[in-house]
């Protein structure tokens, strides 16, 4: 089969895969239907096992993960997080409070890497999947491999739920009791000050955009061979990330500027999926009960946390565990839920905006909060241990 053909294969099923997603609301994910399609295809001999590598985008994807978790360290606004303090915190204590009794009822049934690999990808998701397959595949891990993947895929079937029951009731409670304000979105946005890397707006163009990502990466990569891989350079990357971002060399959510985020975020896609190729039906068996496991352990993981910290930051229940379980999906499903939750309980337009005004700035901040600082940091953590 040619390379173009390989490609057009699996450009058709990441499309197809992405209206899936649209069109259930991020219900049925990209990455869970992709997996779905890639494993019928290839148990079915559909598909041929050399298509990822045949197409040319394995390659060429690894290259590209830099840039990619670069570019996420351009969506963390210091300054927002500092004034959600309270949302930062339940997000992370959630997302530790999952990963912390993941791990422990992995070494209690002496399934220590299992632990290791699924509590981080259950605190965040796609970042942390790529920091940890890469060191898997390093050690030729097929089978926790898979398990990684099976994690990633279904998590937010059982995140969403939980999420938007959460905050249904938290909508019902919030509209019941006196706060609702319906003022309009504060505008918090100051004039912006001229940072000390930042060039003219001449270099802001998106091969430049893209040419300072790769300088980045490029960098974090140098640093992590100096420090022989102390700190993974998936990591690095995030971290120079928010470094040169708060400079001002690089720009505020920069990949959308480079007009190729679209396959950027198809190749790093195709990356994670990899392994696809090699995973068999017993392989797939052989991590089913770790996976169920995984996903219960680190929902309880995460209510347990939110409970303590309703408590602690004078909050209900519900929005703590809202807020906690945003690590199982991540932006754009918290925009989505928070938008849906508003208009379907909400009575008239006034209660419905501020209903959205109310939920909208939280999940998103904490969303970003698990699915980026945290999931990174606890997965170039994990990789130490395996």
């Amino acid at each position: 089969m040619s390379g173009v053909i390989s490609l057009t294969i699996l450009l058709v099923i990441y499309a197809v895969s992405e209206l899936i997603s649209r069109k259930t609301n991020g219900i049925i994910d990209t990455v869970l239907t992709i997996s779905i399609l890639a494993l019928v295809g290839f148990w079915t001999g559909i598909l041929p096992k050399n298509l990822f590598t045949n197409s040319g985008v394995e390659a060429f994807g690894m290259a590209v993960v830099g840039l990619m978790l670069t570019s996420l360290g351009t969506t963390i606004n210091l300054a927002e997080l500092k004034r959600q303090w309270k949302v930062v915190l339940i997000a992370i204590l959630g997302a530790i409070g999952s990963c912390i009794l993941i791990v422990l009822v992995a070494l209690l049934v002496n399934r220590k890497n299992f632990g290791i690999v699924g509590a981080p990808i259950f605190a965040g998701g796609n970042a942390a999947t790529l920091v940890l397959l890469n060191a898997l595949r390093a050690k030729n891990m097929q089978l926790l491999s898979t398990y990684a993947l099976a994690v990633l895929t279904f998590q937010n079937l059982i995140g969403i739920p939980v999420a938007t029951y959460a905050l249904r009731k938290e909508a019902r409670r919030y509209l019941g009791s006196g706060e609702m304000e319906l003022a309009e979105k504060a505008q918090t946005q100051e004039t912006p000050k001229r940072r000390p890397l930042q060039l003219p707006e001449i270099f802001d163009t998106p091969i430049i955009n893209l040419a300072k990502l790769g300088v980045v990466a490029s960098l974090s990569y140098g640093v992590s061979l100096l420090i022989h891989g102390t700190i993974n350079y998936l990591v690095l990357c995030f971290i120079f990330g928010i470094i040169f971002y708060q400079l001002g060399f690089l720009s505020d959510s920069i990949m959308d500027k480079t007009s190729s985020s679209g396959m950027i975020t198809f190749l790093v896609t195709i990356v994670i999926l990899g392994s696809l190729a090699n995973t068999t039906p017993r392989t797939v068996m052989a991590v089913l009960v770790p996976l169920l496991v995984c996903l219960v352990v680190g929902t309880i993981g995460v209510l347990v946390t939110a409970i303590i910290s309703a408590k602690v930051f004078n909050v209900s229940r519900e929005m703590a565990v809202a807020l906690g379980m945003t690590c199982t999906f991540g932006f754009p499903t918290t925009m989505i839920l928070s938008q849906e939750v508003a208009s379907s309980t909400g009575q008239n337009s006034e209660e419905q905006t501020a209903l959205e005004n109310y939920l909208l700035p939280k999940m998103i901040t904490a969303g970003l909060v698990t699915v980026t600082l945290v999931s990174v940091f606890f997965a170039g953590f994990a990789v130490n241990y395996l």
